[in-house]
């Protein structure tokens, strides 16, 4: 992140997803030598608008945009938090989401699953 920056953020980051809808996420930035790591949290039900996962390339490209975050140095991580249910399609992930350029815009997703264990390596 550039100079003056935050290290650390943690809140509710509203974004407009897909036709411009209004949608929100989870968003944890943590700022290490050389590495930026964005954690994107899936609210599921307090989400009106589009998923992460619909919508990762374009979020991210925002985010770096907006936090001034070098493509180089981005780590996107997707967080799909447990929500106790008997599905396993609800038991919490993280994915490791590597992205293409096209410019200065991210395209081309790919997700590698990782353990929360990996995160918090790479976060501590």
């Amino acid at each position: 992140m550039e100079t003056g920056k935050k290290n650390y953020i943690d809140q509710i980051y509203h974004f407009k997803g897909k036709w411009d809808i209004p949608s929100l996420c989870g968003l944890k930035v943590i700022q290490r030598p050389g590495k930026t790591i964005v954690i994107a949290t899936n609210l599921y039900e307090e989400n009106p608008g589009t998923s992460i996962s619909r919508w990762s390339p374009q979020l991210a490209t925002t985010i770096c945009n907006e936090l001034g975050i070098k493509a180089e140095e981005l780590i996107f991580i997707e967080h799909n938090p447990d929500i106790h249910s008997r599905l396993e399609f609800y038991a919490e992930t993280f994915d490791i989401v590597e992205f293409d350029r096209d410019g200065e815009r991210f395209v081309n997703p790919q997700w590698k699953r990782v353990g929360r264990e990996e995160v918090e390596e790479l976060i501590a």
